[in-house]
């Protein structure tokens, strides 16, 4: 009986809330009281917003996004058999051997076009250097030329018994302008083995007549000294005598330089001790060093030259140079002919040898062949 006179509650009219059109009425959240009416801020100018129509079969489409519980996505589980695992890693397997082969060509393929590349920079360097050597092997033979022709002026004057001035100082000014220097940079690895060994030789060639040519030029500067050598012939001079001491097996004869050469003949006049004149005549006594002393031996004229005191015997300057040639005159004789063989060549049968002026034009022939565009 208590319970049927319990007043009956009325919750929609104690809540105030209407039905939703269009739909089943969702209850407000617990506690939050009936918002009465806000004034718009002044500002507000737009027209407000349509409501956003509510999907009634969604049980959260009239909470705000923040209060909406996440959705939980779901996860699919696939179980895959042991042969699929084992195809899948050998499918990658292949992918990546693929992978690497096609890495390793493109890097052969990149290595073989820029050594490509390289191979052409090096060729046209090559051309190039051989233009340039052309030019200066050509500068070369002109100046090995003039040498040739200066030696030849030179080797006639001294012949002549003349000392060469004019060749001497040009000597000076010679000098053939080629070395290994000219060498460098020009790409001659690229050259074919003939012209590689041309190149060679003609260097060689081309330092050791510059070499020949400053020793020459040494000994013909000492001008007093050839001219006296050269004279010989017209007028010679004693230059060696002997002198007779006795031995146990014999009379022995020692090689003795002069001090002072004294000429073999001569139209001059002399003078005695008394001041007259008389014709030319020997010296009668000779002052010769050994060991530090001085010695005065007289002259041999007649009788046994052996004795106490040796005697100086002259020595015929005539037959000086068959048994003992002078060292100025075997040296300028000895560097004229080395320096012709490596200028001119050797065609002596077994020691054949090509000169510069032969290097040169071979070299040039073959160099103009290598430098073609």
């Amino acid at each position: 009986m208590a319970e049927e006179k319990k007043r009956k509650i009325d919750l929609k009219a104690r809540l105030g809330k209407k039905t939703v059109k269009g739909g089943p009425s969702v209850p407000p959240p617990v506690g939050i009281p009936k918002p009465v009416g806000i004034p718009k801020p002044a500002f507000a100018s737009q027209p407000p917003r349509a409501a956003p129509r509510v999907d009634a079969s969604d049980p959260y489409a009239a909470i705000s996004a923040a209060d909406a519980p996440e959705k939980q996505e779901q996860t699919l589980k696939v179980e895959m058999s042991h042969e699929v695992v084992q195809a899948q890693k050998k499918g990658k397997a292949r992918i990546l051997i693929l992978a690497i082969a096609m890495a390793l060509i493109g890097g052969l393929l990149g290595f073989t076009i820029g050594g490509r590349i390289e191979s052409n920079k090096g060729a046209k360097a090559a051309v190039q250097g051989a233009q340039e050597l052309v030019k200066e092997v050509e500068e070369a033979n002109r100046v090995v030329n003039e040498l040739v022709e200066t030696l030849s002026a030179a080797k006639s004057a001294l012949g002549s018994n003349k000392y060469p001035d004019e060749q001497v100082k040009a000597l000076g000014g010679i000098n053939i302008p080629f070395e290994g220097a000219n060498l460098y940079g020009k790409g001659i690895g690229r050259y074919n083995q003939k012209t590689q060994s041309l190149l060679l030789k003609y260097t060689s060639a081309a330092e050791a007549a510059n070499s020949q040519k400053e020793t020459l030029q040494r000994i013909l500067g000492a001008k007093k000294t050839v001219m006296e050598y050269l004279s010989q012939k017209e007028k010679p001079k004693v230059r060696w005598s002997v002198y007779v001491v006795g031995d146990e097996l014999g009379p022995l004869a020692v090689m003795q330089p002069l001090p002072k050469p004294f000429l073999m003949k001569s139209d001059e006049k002399t003078k005695d001790k008394d001041g007259k004149e008389k014709k030319y005549a020997w010296p009668d006594e000779f002052k010769i060093k050994e060991g530090g002393k001085e010695h005065t031996l007289k002259r041999y004229t007649r009788g046994d030259p052996t004795g106490s005191e040796p005697k100086i015997i002259p020595v015929d300057p005539t037959t000086q140079d068959a048994v003992c040639p002078s060292d100025v005159l075997g040296k300028l004789v000895r560097e004229v002919s080395l320096l012709e063989v490596v200028l001119r060549g050797d065609q002596t049968p077994g020691r054949e040898k090509q000169g510069l002026v032969e290097l040169g034009e071979a070299l040039t022939e073959q160099l103009r062949k290598i430098g073609r565009p």
